[in-house]
Order: C-alpha cells, then sequence, then structure tokens
C-alpha cells in the first residue's frame, strides 16, 4: 500500500464468548497495522463479556445489544458505530496472527474489483490443522468448507478465488456494504456468510482467500437440528431471492436430489432433525413476504445472470464432509 493506510473497523460478535476474549481482543490490539478500531458486539450475554471487556481492554468500542440479535443483525449494529472504509469481522472464539489483517487490506487495495477476501483459518486446539479456506457453495445453495483438516504443511500461499467467504473471519469493502443495505438480517445465524456471498457475486464481484492471513478458530464439524433448521432456512430464502423461477426449474433434478440427501439425513438422525427441516420449510412459506422483498433488492444490484452466477459454483457435493456430519 502506498501512502496512506486506510481506516478498518475490526467488528468482533459476542454471544457469552468471555472465556475467549482475553485471546481474541489481546490478538487483534497487537496487529501491526496502523489504522484501525476495535468494535465489540454483545448480543445480550449474561456471563458478564461485556463488564470484562470495559476492564480489561478500555479503548475497545462496545455495541451492547438488548437481546440477541444474531450474527448479522450483530454486525449490522456494529457497522453503524464504525467508521473504517473497510469491515473486519470476527467470531469471539478467534485468535489472530499479528499479520492477519495488513495482508487482507493489501488484496483489496490491489485488486479493486474484490469485494471481500477471507484468510485461512486454522483450527484452535490443532493449529497445524485447516479448519477452512473459504467455502465452496453447490448449486442447490449447500456451503462446505474447503480444505477441512488438511495439515498446514505446504499449503500455497496465494490469493485465490472461492464461492464464499468465512463468516468466522472476513474482510469487506464499506461501499459494497452500503450497497446491500448492510448484511441481510433474515438469516440468524449459520448461513449468514454464503448468503452474502451470493448477494456479492450476483453484484459481479470477486471474492477471495488470502491465505498469507491466519486465524484461529474454535471450529468443529457437527450439526445440531436447530443448526439444520437455520441452515435449510438460510439456503431456500437464498435460492428463492436471487435465482429465477425458470433457473430453478430447470435446476429441479439437482434440487430433488439435494432435497433427499437432506432428508435422508434427518431421517437418520431423528425426529428431531426432520421436525427443523419441516419447520424451516413452514418458514420460508410464512416469509415469502419478506423473501420477495429480498428478491427485488437482488435484481436491482444484480449485474449477472443466473447462469454466469451458477458456473462459478459446484456440481458436486463433499462428500467426505457428508459423511463426517453422518457419522
Amino acid at each position: 500500500m502506498q501512502g496512506k493506510s486506510p481506516k478498518v473497523s475490526v467488528i468482533v460478535v459476542n454471544f457469552n464468548g468471555k472465556s475467549y476474549l482475553e485471546a481474541c481482543l489481546r490478538s487483534i490490539v497487537s496487529q501491526g497495522y496502523p489504522d484501525f478500531e476495535v468494535i465489540l458486539v454483545d448480543n445480550n450475554s449474561s456471563d458478564g463479556s461485556v463488564g470484562y471487556v470495559r476492564q480489561r481492554f478500555p479503548d475497545v468500542l462496545i455495541v451492547e445489544n438488548a437481546k440477541n440479535l444474531g450474527y448479522a443483525a450483530g454486525i449490522n449494529s456494529g457497522i453503524g458505530r464504525a467508521s473504517g472504509v473497510y469491515f473486519a469481522v470476527l467470531n469471539h472464539d478467534t485468535e489472530v496472527r499479528k499479520d492477519w489483517l495488513a495482508p487482507m487490506v493489501r488484496f483489496l487495495e490491489a485488486n479493486p474489483n474484490a469485494a471481500a477476501v477471507t484468510p485461512k483459518s486454522l483450527l484452535y486446539r490443532q493449529r497445524e490443522r485447516v479448519g477452512v479456506m473459504g467455502l465452496n457453495v453447490h448449486v442447490t445453495g449447500l456451503g462446505f468448507v474447503r480444505a477441512l483438516n488438511r495439515r498446514d504443511v505446504g499449503l500455497s500461499t496465494a490469493p485465490f478465488s472461492v464461492a464464499a467467504v468465512s463468516g468466522s473471519s472476513f474482510l469487506v469493502r464499506r461501499e459494497v456494504v452500503e450497497k446491500m443495505g448492510g448484511l441481510d438480517e433474515h438469516n440468524f445465524m449459520y448461513y449468514d456468510d454464503v448468503d452474502m456471498s451470493w448477494l456479492i457475486r450476483l453484484m459481479g464481484y470477486e471474492l477471495y482467500c488470502v491465505p498469507v492471513s491466519v486465524v484461529y478458530h474454535e471450529y468443529t464439524l457437527k450439526m445440531s437440528s436447530q443448526k439444520l433448521f437455520w441452515l435449510e432456512y438460510g439456503r431456500w430464502s437464498a435460492l428463492l431471492s436471487y435465482l429465477k423461477p425458470t433457473t430453478l426449474i430447470l435446476l429441479l433434478p439437482m434440487l430433488a436430489l439435494t432435497e433427499a440427501l437432506v432428508m435422508g439425513f434427518c431421517l437418520r438422525h431423528g425426529l428431531s432433525f426432520l421436525r427443523a427441516k419441516i419447520r424451516a420449510s413452514v418458514a420460508v412459506l410464512r416469509h415469502s413476504g419478506k423473501i420477495a422483498g429480498r428478491r427485488r433488492k437482488a435484481q436491482r444490484l444484480r449485474k449477472l445472470s443466473d447462469w454466469q452466477l451458477l458456473k462459478r459454483l459446484e456440481t458436486g457435493y463433499q462428500l467426505n464432509q457428508v459423511l463426517h456430519i453422518l457419522r
């Protein structure tokens, strides 16, 4: 970067994550980057997180929400107080290397058509193994983590294009978020990163992973019935918001196969998962008006056709991750 470094607002969304905050915030404030602010968004924690941060990190700006707004809405409440030209978003259960921020900023400064980047994420408790290096997205909306559990040895450090950034850590341009009207609060949690990435891609921008930027994240590939609900609700909301009806009709065979896989998973794991899948379908119908509004916004922002978007996505399933969850 030449001249003055652009200001970055680092936004950490927290809900009852006090035990992680010392390592997380200490690693952020130790960054070598010359111009950034740190904003902690607390989603009504009951574990004393806010008082702890006020005492230990008095320079951190705290946004206290009166209830748990979820991840996307939490980020938006932080954005409302942010003054940076870039927003760097982090989960509370992360720790970053000292050079985490600067490489991502340099990349975006050098590549104006890239809207957002995500770092290489290593597992918090197995730091020699990869948690995620961006996401792969199937044409039916399923999201898969890239390079899960690979040893962090001999991997390329060159930036590469990804279908979606990881919500645990990403850097995004303020101007792009403002064009989007903020992150879509339709997604309470889990699918927010894929949803945001779909819309950014539809707007004609690129997404990348910058592997020289490293974050450690407390991540385990597992599924609960509540997580399944939010993933399925987010997936179908995105499909109905971003793809045209004719495209969905042409995708029917693949959509049917994905539905069969999801239903098979639910039947294998019990009634709570089956109920979650049904509740997600009912919620999509109940919020059809909101989804129609999302669709109108997406059409206003659209720069790519459906097929230009879909050709960047996957047609195959990452069966290793499917089988891991099925165990």
